[in-house]
């Protein structure tokens, strides 16, 4: 039997083993009413189907919700409702404006140019691209700008004067961290930041565009350099400069437009309170700009990432139903019996080091959807501030650098054949270390 095979007989049996698993637990004693015991089983069951694969995780989330309204009391309009919430507007322009940038090659435009800019010393110039890389994912996603930006490294490494091992490794894994942390700056970077506020948003707690970059904009700012430093002390360079040749090209007049209407759609994110229009009208107006202008076409959005935004709704179902039967609550008040007593920064850092644990075994969209209700339950078992921990679970679905599942640029870094699993979990683990130290002391003294 052939490898294919064995990965298409496989699935059969992880969807039997999830079933097998929620019947099991259905059974353990919660003493939280039938509706939580039910929601454990269904909880359960998509996280098993998210963690093996056993069906593409959008599809587990549409299998999950359709499970919300025949097992678990949830009404139709009501677990629907969740598939074309404001945030997944917003998400859904984030993504129309991206295909923009890619129809016109405003994205690679702006990536060569940015890394031009950092000259020819290798170490300098990787910090170029990490720093291209994550701009981009501030505005696209982390997805999107690694592979971007993945064939502009992977050709640098072709030309140093002499072969760098050291070097190819530090590039591939730059890029593929430059884009999930770049993701963690903006509301629009990465699902798991929009699925922390949509669920804020249900216990009438409102983030901003604005109000997210305070948050998340800082921690890119520091822990990019930190990470370019991580990644030079792991790899030490041996080889000399790059040869960079054919790198400038003109830039088009639909280029400028496409960066026109972003600067307008980011002005207008960065000044809401001003004037009081909803981020995912602001959104859907770039969209609908862009179509007036000639930069997008009919079939253009069928183009986007639509298994994200199912992704993304079906999460935020199971996210409410979980609120709404007890057990979050019950969750939370399980948690808290043992985080009690401990300073705050502690259990900033337990927070995030849970949420990272999650994400070792399935996509950060995912990890956020199952750890941010669980995280905000916990916050009010415990007395202290909601937003911060639902804030934190998101950020730190983003920051586990160690396995390839964590974010599709761990899995194309991987993919590209200059790391190899233990590289990856050398810089990995001392990146996520980092990262985890970092935001949560940045969450403890300024949030």
């Amino acid at each position: 039997m052939n490898m294919k095979n064995a990965r298409a007989e496989a699935k059969p049996v992880r969807i039997v083993f999830s079933a097998a698993l929620a019947v099991l637990l259905w059974f353990v004693p919660l003493n939280a009413g039938p509706q939580a015991q039910m929601l454990l089983a269904i909880t359960v069951f998509t996280g098993a189907m998210w963690l093996t694969e056993a069906l593409p995780l959008h599809v587990t989330a549409l299998l999950s919700t359709a499970l919300l309204i025949v097992l678990g009391s949830v009404s139709p309009s009501s677990a629907f409702s969740h598939y074309f919430s404001p945030l997944v507007v917003l998400f859904f322009g984030g993504f129309m404006i991206a295909r923009a940038m890619q129809r016109h090659g405003l994205d690679r435009q702006i990536a060569i140019a940015a890394s031009a800019m950092f000259g020819t010393n290798p170490a300098l110039f990787l910090l170029g691209l990490m720093a291209s890389t994550a701009f981009l994912s501030l505005w696209i996603s982390n997805t999107a700008a690694a592979a971007i930006m993945l064939p502009i490294g992977i050709f640098t490494i072709s030309r140093m004067k002499k072969p760098d091992a050291n070097y190819a490794k530090a590039v591939v894994l730059g890029i593929a961290f430059a884009a999930s942390i770049g993701g963690i700056g903006t509301l629009v970077g990465t699902p798991p930041n929009a699925i922390a506020v949509a669920d804020l948003a249900e216990k009438g707690i409102t983030v901003t565009f604005l109000d997210w970059l305070g948050y998340g904009l800082p921690f890119t700012l520091i822990f990019l350099p930190v990470s370019w430093l991580l990644l030079l002390v792991i790899f030490p360079l041996q080889a000399g400069g790059i040869t960079i040749k054919g790198k400038a090209m003109a830039w088009k007049a639909e280029q400028g437009m496409v960066l026109g209407v972003l600067g307008i759609a980011a002005l207008c994110w960065l000044t809401s309170s001003i004037h009081h229009i909803p981020d995912a009208v602001v959104a859907i107006g770039a969209v609908v700009l862009l179509y007036v202008l000639g930069l997008l076409r009919g079939d253009d959005v069928s183009k986007i990432e639509w298994p994200a935004l199912l992704l993304f709704g079906g999460g935020l179902a199971l996210g409410a139903a979980i609120d709404s039967s007890g057990f979050g609550a019950y969750l939370g008040n399980l948690l808290g019996s043992v985080l009690g007593g401990q300073e705050t920064f502690g259990i900033y850092l337990s927070t995030i080091g849970f949420t990272v644990a999650m994400s070792l075994g399935a996509s950060n969209t995912a990890t956020a959807a199952l750890s941010v209700p669980i995280m905000i339950s916990l916050a009010a078992s415990l007395g202290i501030g909601i937003k911060q921990l639902a804030i934190l679970a998101g950020m730190g679905a983003s920051l586990s650098f160690i396995l390839p599942i964590g974010t599709p640029p761990l899995t194309m870094a991987y993919s590209s054949g200059y790391v190899t699993m233990k590289d990856m979990a050398k810089a990995g683990i001392a990146a996520t270390l980092a990262g985890a130290l970092l935001l949560a002391a940045l969450a403890w003294l300024f949030w």
